[in-house]
């Protein structure tokens, strides 16, 4: 179970791209997230119709406890993958470690109450999806065309590899495998991840993961849970083998908020004494919820938000912040991002324009999709990111209205520009314009050259009201460096929340 679930999300990572054609959402894991439905909705004030499908696990945690976690989590399951290759079976037990998920989701949501979206950063499904997204994809893009290419230079293997190839061309074997700003960085954070699986068996999970800590608190009346018998004989080896920590000392006490029903109890059970069954009385796990460490989170959250909010903001840089096409108001959409890249990952199969952020907007903005011009553009006929956002940051657009969006407004800088301070010919910007009519118009003008000559030079210009800012002049540009035209943010036209 656990693996088909984890083929189903690498599944739809692969088909979030051009075309987008998939029948299922291919942000389902993320819209099913109530950890990020319930931040999003608290920072933004509004009920985002995408996150309503995070009901149907919450319907299904109560009678049924953390199936999720044991059963369906990709993370999850690839820290228990990880144990299997390197037979870490039994876990060390860190009883004063496991409140501290708890806190952790306590400063994220008091952070939500003040509009500030944190989730992202501790999140399992948005932390996978982008390290998927902006590290793993392009390794393995990068790796199989190596393959590849290694593999062709054997003719009897060359009819299956160009099939094969054909139908991994929009996946693993892009024309260009896209490469993303902060790849090493998120990489690193996923790796630290794993590597506390080397700590103790499921650390992520037993101490650090705040979405697992809030299945734990709406699994308070669950009626799924693991019961002993009295024929037990204390034998002890169910307790090691927990992924969780969730048995107690004396092998019979269980905590219900940490067990998330691997089964392993049972499987290891000589006497089969234990077993998991639905019970009519429904379990109450007592949560140690401190005064100290109640007050400790709500500061930790509260001290962040007077971190983020009063950081600076470079207000050049932020002149480069291009958002996505359908995106909302800055501060609506701040709130309801949560990193997770899926726009990211399928402009990268299109025009490529969206990286993540630096800090061009401040500390709130970072790791929030935003365009970079240079390195790829907006096409006009494309409207996937509006599509696979799961809490409605973006907008859905249809093609007709994207067309006429504008996300920014090109300049020219004539200290740069070939015509315009070599007076020499150059179209490329105008020949790609993609707007009709086009928004750079070429005009017939003299001008002086090298050695004095007056010269007949076509110079281009902007018209202001016809430019959407997608920016494919400035990728296009010949000019090594800088490019000679450049789009910000003047113009653009943002969604109400």
């Amino acid at each position: 179970m656990q693996v088909a679930f984890l083929a189903l999300f690498v599944a739809l990572l692969l088909a979030a791209g051009y075309p987008l054609t998939s029948p299922i959402p291919v942000d389902l894991f993320l819209r099913t997230d109530p950890l990020a439905a319930l931040t999003t909705i608290i920072s933004s004030r509004v009920l985002v119709p995408t996150v309503l499908w995070s009901l149907a696990l919450v319907l299904l945690t109560i009678p049924l406890g953390r199936v999720f976690c044991g059963w369906a989590c990709p993370l999850g399951t690839v820290l228990d993958g990880l144990s299997f290759v390197f037979k870490n079976g039994e876990g060390k037990r860190l009883p004063r470690w496991r409140n501290l998920k708890t806190w952790i989701l306590v400063a994220v949501v008091v952070a939500s109450l003040f509009t500030l979206q944190l989730a992202w950063l501790a999140d399992p499904l948005a932390l996978l999806t982008r390290t998927a997204v902006l590290s793993l994809l392009p390794m393995a893009a990068v790796a199989s065309t190596a393959a590849f290419g290694a593999l062709f230079g054997i003719e009897s293997l060359q009819d299956t590899l160009l099939r094969l190839q054909m139908a991994l061309s929009s996946t693993l074997l892009p024309d260009q495998p896209a490469l993303f700003r902060w790849s090493g960085t998120v990489l690193v954070v996923f790796l630290a991840a794993l590597g506390l699986e080397f700590v103790s068996r499921r650390f992520w999970c037993r101490n650090l993961c705040p979405l697992g800590a809030l299945y734990g608190l709406l699994s308070t009346v669950q009626l799924l849970r693991r019961r002993v018998t009295e024929k037990c004989t204390d034998c002890g080896r169910c307790a090691p083998r927990c992924k969780m920590d969730a048995i107690g000392e004396d092998a019979r006490t269980t905590l219900h908020a940490e067990c998330i029903l691997c089964w392993n109890c049972v499987k290891v059970c000589p006497e089969r004494s234990t077993a998991i069954d639905f019970s009519r009385k429904p379990a109450r796990p007592a949560f140690d919820l401190s005064r100290r460490g109640l007050l400790v989170s709500s500061a930790a959250g509260l001290g962040s938000v007077l971190l983020v909010k009063t950081g600076y903001v470079d207000a050049a840089a932020a002149g480069k912040l291009i958002r996505p096409p359908g995106a909302l108001e800055e501060g609506a959409f701040l709130d309801r991002c949560i990193r997770c890249h899926e726009c990211v990952r399928v402009c990268s199969t299109s025009g490529r324009l969206l990286q993540p952020a630096s800090l061009e907007g401040g500390l709130e903005a970072f790791w929030t999709p935003m365009g970079v011009c240079r390195t790829g553009w907006c096409e006009v006929d494309c409207v996937m990111c509006t599509e696979v956002c799961p809490t409605g940051a973006i907008r859905r657009l249809d093609v007709g209205t994207k067309k006429r969006l504008k996300i920014g407004l090109a300049s020219i800088d004539r200290s740069r520009c070939i015509p315009w301070y070599r007076a020499e010919g150059c179209l490329v910007c105008q020949e790609h314009c993609p707007t009709s009519p086009k928004a750079i118009l070429l005009r017939d003008e003299a001008a002086v050259g090298p050695g004095g000559k007056t010269l007949a030079v076509k110079r281009p210009y902007i018209d202001e009201t016809l430019c959407i800012g997608c920016g494919i002049c400035e990728t296009k540009c010949p000019l090594a460096g800088v490019s000679a035209i450049v789009v910000t943010t003047e113009g653009e036209e943002r969604q109400a929340p």
